[in-house]
């Protein structure tokens, strides 16, 4: 076992990370969980997943306070011979998520750069760092042309696709307006680091995953309550009237927002970071990827209600689905083919099966 690859990862304690670092231990790997609290020490260590990569030691841990300092990330590294970073401030975080987003990011760039054993970055980005926070709006001008048929005037999403770093907006302004700014300005900050070195000079290469909103059962979920505190929450609608993302965009109060057309199952997300583990898939040494099924238009998320009724007939009939709310689409273009091709070597898991299993876990947890 210690002659296995080690692996430094952050964040986890979350949804996308820990999926990760179950898949990576059940691959072979030695991981080291790299946290900045005891209390993400326990919640990882209460994982089934996880428990037999304790007691062989495949597992291990480091507490790094605070991840925004220029070597916060030197010791956590040492001997690893890849870096997945997952860890990121959410849009539930009050204040500045620029600063600290950017900072994690170079803060493991600057890790990878002392330690001559990495060989391979991978960074959990996100889609929302594709777009400016205007863009959720559908009064934006782009989506105005969607809506009046204009198609051809709107440039497809992929993981090419670059952003400004944007104005900085206060600290009491939505948290999904903070966090969209903060995807952008980590995002770019990794972009400028691979022109400027990756190509010349660096030891190791980089990978940029980008999923849109990632749904699928959370292990590290005891109740309801905490399995719609992530992406999930865009299926909270066939629950609650009040499962809105209104507070986190900053619509009015009552005022349902729509949500981007661009969804992926955990599953895909999860293969998708170990895949990019293996230099001999992912070539170069800079390379993204858009993780979002359906292209190019992606679902329409209404239809998770006939998804449900077909699927699930006996949860609906035993009244365990109420169909309380509703949640608008905002289409976008989008190309995420390359990474079917690419990487994945197969199509990403359907919005039938995202919501289907999600759901059935989530009927099966207590309240």
């Amino acid at each position: 076992m210690s002659s296995s690859p080690l692996i430094m990862i952050t964040g986890g304690n979350g949804f996308i990370g820990y999926a990760v670092l179950a898949a990576a231990l059940k691959a072979g790997f030695r991981v080291r969980a790299v946290v900045r609290r005891q209390d993400a020490v326990d919640t990882i260590s209460r994982g089934p997943s996880v428990q037999e990569y304790l007691a062989t030691g495949a597992l291990t841990f480091a507490i790094v306070p605070d991840n925004t300092k220029p070597s916060a990330y030197f010791e956590a590294a040492k001997d690893c011979s890849y870096i997945i970073h997952v860890a990121s401030p959410l849009p539930t975080v009050a204040g500045d998520l620029v600063s600290p987003a950017v900072a994690g990011n170079k803060a493991v760039l600057e890790a990878a750069e002392a330690t001559p054993s990495v060989r391979r970055v991978i960074f959990t980005a996100s889609t929302s760092g594709l777009h400016p926070f205007g863009r959720l709006f559908p009064e934006h001008p782009l989506n105005q042309a969607l809506t009046l048929g204009r198609s051809d005037e709107v440039a497809a999403l992929t993981a090419e696709t670059r952003v400004p770093n944007q104005p900085l907006a206060s600290d009491d302004a939505p948290g999904f307006h903070r966090y969209v700014n903060s995807k952008i300005a980590s995002t770019n900050l990794v972009h400028d680091y691979a022109l400027a070195k990756i190509f010349e000079t660096s030891h190791f290469s980089i990978v940029n995953l980008m999923p849109g909103w990632v749904l699928g059962p959370e292990e590290l979920a005891r109740n309801r309550k905490e399995a719609f505190l992530g992406s999930n929450l865009v299926l909270g609608w066939l629950f609650s009237d009040q499962a809105n993302l209104t507070p986190l965009l900053g619509f009015y109060s009552g005022h349902n927002p729509p949500a981007f057309s661009l969804t992926v199952h955990l599953d895909d997300v999860v293969e998708s970071h170990i895949k990019s583990l293996d230099t001999e898939i992912v070539l170069g040494k800079y390379r993204s990827f858009l993780l979002a099924s359906g292209s190019p238009r992606g679902p329409i998320f209404m239809d998770a209600a006939d998804i449900v009724r077909k699927e699930l007939p006996k949860e609906v009939a035993d009244g365990k689905i109420p169909f309380a709310g509703k949640l608008d689409t905002l289409p976008i273009p989008f190309d995420a083919t390359p990474t079917e091709r690419d990487l994945l070597g197969h199509p990403f898991r359907s919005f039938e099966e995202q919501v289907t299993e999600t759901i059935k876990w989530y009927v099966g947890l207590s309240d």
